[in-house]
């Protein structure tokens, strides 16, 4: 299953006349020929650069009326809309409707209100990506195989929510506000839309990791508008609560000391405005709401700042509320729920039999206050081994019991110790041994699946430690991995070296991350860490030193090699720049950052169809990124691939409808083929938005070739009068041209 956005093709068109007059060639950024001459800077920032608490609309009118305060039938109908609302990062215990007090909720509490909440619910793995493939699939992590973020993909061969509305007819679209869940990594399967852009106005995600909560909210809007009178399924996805907290100025006055609580409550009012979109289309009678949190958030109760790390209660408990035409008000359910009950819920809901043997199981029962046999929930949490080389942790709860299988198990009673304070494990109790042995067989029932494992490129790795996801372990670990709790110490360091880093305190940031080279030799990403903190401070030549280090215990690491290459290329050494990047792509010839060194030095040296070659290769890695589809189309402009050109820079205009540096170089391209109907709307207007004497050349000779002779002769007045003359045989054709044009016009 292919996951790209295919394109429509631009028909071609045949070939007229030579112009009489020579058109400008396509200019560079700086208005110099191809390229701008000093690229360096310039490609470094796109390889490098990481990264009103106004009224809530009409207050409640958003609810579903026509509640069942407590019926025992519900029927299930194919008429119904689904819209699946997951809040990142959001812990149930900071909503008012789960008896948060100090927070502001309305909305979401105005939907547990209207329908049903459930009190103990939880995700499988305190992490995006996974926790979302099992949202959407209704799979264990262990079953569709994505454990952690980055370096999996879900599977072709998994069945997803989506895949199965859109056979039934559904509109199928997806608004997402993070590069954790990004299509390349799988969970656009059987979305028709999947709007995972992250800049207002631009088709590409490459410098940034995230939009808020009112950008989701726009995209989303923009595609009800379309769609609201057909049948659809649509998944809007909020990350505003995820660290740093940084809520809108209103809301971060209001929770000065509890930011978290300020972007939480920013996010609800875009779940409000949401529900006010469904009310305003005529849609509320007719769709079925599930809210969910993917993940919870830790602050410190177990050490962990953050999430994925620990399997505790604050990380795994997230909020979850059904609410619909039909469904009952004002219901609350306390028994253990699972994020992977949803996708068979919606089904059942709908009426539709289930194609996949689920992992999780229908909770229709528990809508209408009959009694379901409760399910074992799985835990797992592969970030320690995959992100730090300490070992993994599994987890089970059964009923109030609570495993966490790790190097020093741990057994708790939630009803008794909510806050896991106690640990009752010891290795001859029946308990933690019953629960032990039901996780282990989920594991074996799981056994033989198709794996979802993908490399992550460093550009991928760059934007999630944007995220937070700072570590990236190296490959040397062995089974006999340390148990996280023994590595507390190790845990705060790179905790507050990572805070130091996000502050701007870079000098102090420096120290720490020092330390933890000398505390974690084998780690890949005390390398890295080090190495970028002394890259911002211009520490160029330190930073390279860091990495020759890091390549000595880590010797076969291409991610080394390439930020080698990036510091070497940054520091004039361009020589062994290009070294450290072929030494990179010998080891994974899909290593993208060493593949934009070679690329850019390779421009530099002038050897374009090496340059061309390079630049296709890193296309398949990340086939929307700008500045590498901008590096093709002036290197086939200089190969003499106008057509070829013309293809990049039209698609370029499309993705980038504000840019008229494309949309000039396009109707250049345009002329030199000699499909003068094509340049002339784009030429007239760039000479309205952004004029200049090559603009204006090129629209005076699309006018006189296709016989537009007053406007030809206005356009070539402009361009005499904003021309400097740094083109004399131009500058005299368009003179003679316009003394013609003036005799005939007459």
């Amino acid at each position: 299953m292919s996951r790209k956005k295919h394109r429509k093709k631009r028909p071609a068109a045949g070939t007229k006349e030579p112009a009489p007059v020579k058109p400008a060639a396509p200019v560079g950024q700086q208005g110099q020929p191809g390229l701008a001459a000093s690229k360096t800077s310039r490609w470094l920032q796109f390889v490098l650069i990481a990264g009103a608490l106004l009224l809530l609309l009409a207050g409640s009118i958003f609810l579903f009326k026509g509640r069942i305060p407590g019926g025992k039938e519900l029927k299930g109908t194919r008429s119904w809309n689904v819209l699946l609302i997951t809040l990142d990062t959001t812990r149930a215990d900071r909503l008012g409707c789960y008896g948060y007090q100090a927070g502001w909720t309305p909305s979401l509490d105005e939907l547990a209100t209207s329908g049903v909440r459930f009190q103990n619910a939880y995700c499988q793995v305190p992490l995006t990506l996974p926790s979302h493939a099992s949202i959407l699939t209704g799979l264990n992590p262990c079953r569709h195989g994505v454990h952690n973020n980055g370096n999996y993909a879900l599977s072709p061969e998994s069945t997803t929510l989506a895949e199965i509305l859109k056979e039934q007819g559904l509109k199928t679209a997806a608004f997402v506000a993070s590069f954790s869940v990004d299509s390349r990594f799988g969970l656009d399967q059987g979305f028709e839309t999947y709007d995972d852009s992250f800049e207002p106005g631009q088709a590409f995600k490459s410098y940034n990791a995230e939009r808020p909560a009112d950008r989701v909210y726009e995209s989303f809007a923009r595609w009800l508008e379309k769609n609201y009178s057909a049948r659809f399924f649509a998944w809007v996805h909020f990350f505003d609560p995820h660290f740093p907290y940084n809520p809108p100025p209103e809301f971060a006055r209001k929770f000065r000391d509890e930011p978290y609580d300020g972007e939480i409550a920013f996010m609800d009012k875009y779940v409000g405005r949401v529900m006010e979109l469904i009310r305003i289309y005529g849609c509320q009678d007719r769709t079925l709401v599930v809210i969910a949190g993917d993940h919870g958030e830790a602050f410190g109760e177990k050490v962990e700042q953050g999430h994925g790390l620990f399997l505790y209660e604050m990380s795994v408990r997230v909020p979850f509320i059904i609410t619909g035409p039909g469904i009952p008000s004002g219901r609350v359910v306390n028994q253990r729920v699972q994020l992977i009950d949803i996708m068979p819920t919606v089904l059942d809901l709908l009426g539709l039999e289930a194609p996949v043997d689920f992992d999780g199981q229908s909770l229709k029962p528990l809508l209408v206050g009959r009694k379901l046999k409760p399910a074992d929930i799985y835990l797992e949490s592969f970030f320690p081994k995959e992100n730090y080389g300490w070992s993994e942790l599994l987890g089970l709860i059964s009923g109030d019991w609570k495993f966490i299988q790790a190097p020093r198990p741990e057994l708790y009673n939630l009803k008794a110790d909510p806050g896991e304070n106690n640990n009752l494990y010891r290795p001859d109790d029946r308990q933690a041994t019953l629960l032990k042995d039901r996780l282990e067989k989920i594991i074996k029932a799981a056994s033989g699946l198709s794996p979802s494992r993908r490399e992550m490129t460093p550009a991928e790795q760059e934007r999630l430690r944007s995220l937070g996801y700072l570590q990236v372990a190296g490959s040397g670990t062995t089974s006999a991995l340390p148990d996280p709790k023994d590595r507390l110490e190790e845990l705060r360091a790179y905790q507050e070296a990572g805070f130091l880093e996000i502050r701007g305190q870079l000098e102090a940031a420096e120290k720490a991350y020092v330390r933890l080279v000398e505390m974690a030799p084998a780690l890949e990403s005390s390398y890295l860490n080090l190495s970028r903190v002394q890259g911002l401070q211009q520490k160029h030549l330190e930073a390279a030193a860091t990495l020759r280090r890091g390549l000595e215990v880590l010797p076969g690491s291409d991610h080394l090699l390439a930020k080698l290459a990036q510091t070497l290329l940054l520091a004039g050494q361009k020589q062994e720049a290009r070294e450290a990047s072929d030494r990179a792509l010998a080891i994974n010839p899909d290593n993208y950052e060493a593949l934009v060194v070679s690329l850019m030095i390779s421009e530099e040296q002038g050897k374009v169809e090496e340059a061309l070659a390079l630049a296709d290769r890193a296309l398949k890695i990340e086939p929307e990124n700008e500045m590498i589809r901008l590096s093709q189309a002036e290197n086939l402009v200089r190969s003499g691939r106008q057509r070829e050109a013309a293809e990049v820079y039209g698609r370029l205009v499309a993705d980038f409808p504000g840019n008229d540096f494309y949309r000039l170089n396009l109707a250049v391209l345009y002329n030199l083929l000699g499909e003068f109907e094509k340049s002339l709307p784009l030429l007239e207007q760039v000479t309205r938005t952004s004029p200049s004497p090559k603009a204006y050349l090129n629209l005076a000779l699309a006018c006189l070739e296709t016989r537009r002779l007053p406007e030809a002769a206005r356009a070539f007045e402009s361009y005499l009068s904003n021309t400097t003359g740094e083109d004399p045989e131009n500058v005299a054709r368009a003179r003679s041209w316009l003394a013609q044009l003036k005799t005939i016009i007459k």
